[in-house]
């Protein structure tokens, strides 16, 4: 685990990233500073001129001249406040996800499977957006409320005397420098707890929606729907306190404006003071308050800000859990694959290891061979060849191709070598000619057409009207799920690999195409090692070998004149 940053180095770190935005967002802290300056110009000068013109003052063209000045001038100033400060926005947001996804990216894909589901798309997601809002909604605020405030006090001390204002400057004062740090403290420890809770919840609603098949097929809907419920009680009640310590500053704000203005009107009328000048400062005073009410705002903003950077800064600096060896995997035929001794265990959030997934597994794959893993969910077959192309290293014991340990690969050789068709299919929103090129870039049509016709999926995509042209659509959703698993196998056999993982990968198909695409894979000109894993017990009579695992052991191994359909099946009745 590396060690929480303190608020210096979490400040340095968000400030060397966003560098190319910090002469724009100068540029918008100009350009609000000067709109607020004659917002209280234009408000004071409305205000003082009315009154001027109800005692019998005649200067309507002058004034109605100044008033329109001022505000075009404001106008402008506010444009280009916005303009510049949207483009800071968006450009910091633009810097902040390359930056974080820059450094995720080589740890994948351990750094994800280690990960909770929720977890990197909520850090990707609303936590930058919480660290944007620094540059477009609290520094900007925060600063020019501290300089328009100095700049109005100190102005209209000089030319309307002190005496007239100086209740104004006391409660500007604290409206500045004590209220929006009442139970800050408080707020930031609180409000990180909120966050810490969302994202439990959000990680809750993301397993019950990607795992909704097992939710229901274990009958576990009423107790997924009570701990989200019991979740969201949690983020309420957490968020409570802030939401009243920023109710407190609310009031506080809106009771020293009130003051303000009052005191301007009692000295004003107690003293020689014009009426169009008592006026003027009251109408200028309570516009005053705007500046403290904008730092109050930025307060809240910052509690989340400061707890999203820091979750960002631990994704962006943890260790990678897997680094390359020093040898290219070249592999001219198809390798042998050993498992040695092989355990494994998850880490829990705080780095401790969890039980063992995967204990003592032992089993050895002939070079060309096929073999086929068979288990529960949950049994550890999918970690198990995830061991193989390296999303994480064992605990104990050492996965060999050819002899050689794993680890003395590059990760890059390694996985262009060892590749995987999950369950889960993966499909960019483009052509299925541009997702099948994904791991082969320079495939032409033709390798495209063999692969597809391998896969079972070539007949589909000529009668589509635009062939290998045609969109997948997000996710896939323009095809069905078994296209969609077929299209992700005939990607894997376009990178022409070596060693062949198919996790899973006949689900959504039904019994005569799984045979059809079985026998396509078996007369394939190819000098490949496939490892399956699968539930369906038929597929066995196709294996070299088959390993059968249960709560992370191999409970049974063997060709299939040893391990039947009918051992498998009485294993699975007795250990049940």
């Amino acid at each position: 685990m590396t060690s929480s940053p303190t608020l210096r180095e979490l400040v340095s770190w968000l400030l060397s990233i966003t560098k190319p935005v910090h002469a724009p967002l100068l540029f918008s802290l100009a350009c609000r500073i000067f709109n607020l300056l004659l917002d209280l110009a234009l408000f004071g000068l409305a205000a003082g001129g009315v009154v001027h013109l109800l005692t019998g003052g005649d200067i309507f063209g002058v004034l109605l001249t100044a008033i329109v000045v001022i505000a075009l001038l404001k106008a402008s100033f506010y444009y280009l406040e916005q303009f510049s400060g949207h483009y800071v926005a968006f450009k910091a947001l633009e810097l902040l996800r390359t930056y974080v996804f820059a450094k995720i990216w080589p740890k994948a894909p351990a750094f994800v499977t280690h990960s909770r589901s929720g977890d990197v798309l909520t850090s990707l997601t609303r936590d930058v957006d919480r660290i944007e809002v620094v540059y477009a909604h609290t520094f900007a605020p925060v600063v020019s409320a501290y300089v328009v405030g100095a700049i109005a006090m100190v102005t209209a001390g000089t030319w309307f005397g002190w005496d007239l204002v100086w209740i104004v400057g006391v409660c500007l004062a604290v409206a500045l420098f004590i209220v929006p740090f009442v139970g800050t403290r408080y707020s930031l420890t609180a409000t990180q707890e909120t966050l810490a809770a969302r994202r439990d919840l959000a990680h809750h609603i993301t397993d019950s929606v990607f795992g909704v098949n097992e939710v229901i097929g274990y009958g576990r809907e009423s107790e997924r729907i009570e701990s989200m419920d019991a979740l969201g009680s949690t983020v309420s009640r957490l968020a409570r306190r802030p939401r009243d310590l920023a109710a407190f500053r609310r009031a506080a704000k809106l009771t020293l404006s009130l003051m303000s203005a009052a005191s301007v009107v009692w000295l004003g009328l107690n003293s020689t003071t014009s009426l169009a000048i008592i006026a003027g400062l009251t109408a200028a005073s309570i516009r005053l308050f705007e500046g403290p009410r904008g730092i109050e705002d930025s307060v809240g903003y910052l509690d989340h800000s400061l707890a999203a950077a820091r979750r960002l800064w631990h994704m962006s600096n943890a260790p990678a859990r897997v680094e390359d060896g020093p040898a290219e995997l070249t592999l001219a035929t198809a390798p042998t694959i050993e498992f040695t001794d092989v355990s494994y265990a998850y880490q829990a959030a705080d780095g401790t290891s969890l039980p063992d997934t995967i204990s003592g597994v032992d089993l050895s794959i002939k070079a060309g061979g096929h073999a086929i893993i068979v288990g529960r969910s949950g049994s550890g077959k999918s970690t198990l060849v995830q061991l193989l192309q390296r999303y994480d290293d064992p605990r104990e014991g050492t996965v060999r191709i050819n002899g050689v340990d794993v680890s003395e690969f590059t990760l890059d050789s390694l996985r262009r070598s060892v590749v995987a068709v999950s369950q889960k299919s993966n499909l960019l929103a483009t052509t299925i000619a541009e997702n099948l090129r994904l791991g082969a870039p320079d495939a032409n049509d033709e390798e495209m057409w063999e692969s597809l016709a391998v896969a079972g999926l070539a007949e589909e995509v000529r009668t589509m009207p635009d062939g290998l042209a045609t969109h997948t659509g997000q996710n896939g959703s323009a095809l069905s799920g078994g296209q969609v698993q077929r299209l992700c196998l005939a990607r894997a056999l376009l990178m022409r690999p070596r060693v062949l993982i198919l996790d899973e990968f006949t689900a959504n198909l039904n019994a005569e195409l799984e045979n059809e695409i079985r026998a396509a894979l078996t007369a394939w000109d190819a000098d490949v090692t496939i490892i399956e894993i699968t539930h369906r017990l038929r597929a066995t009579t196709q294996a070299d070998i088959i390993a059968v695992m249960d709560r992370g052991r191999i409970v049974l191994a063997g060709d299939p004149a040893k391990v039947t359909v009918d051992a498998i099946e009485e294993l699975f009745s007795v250990r049940a």
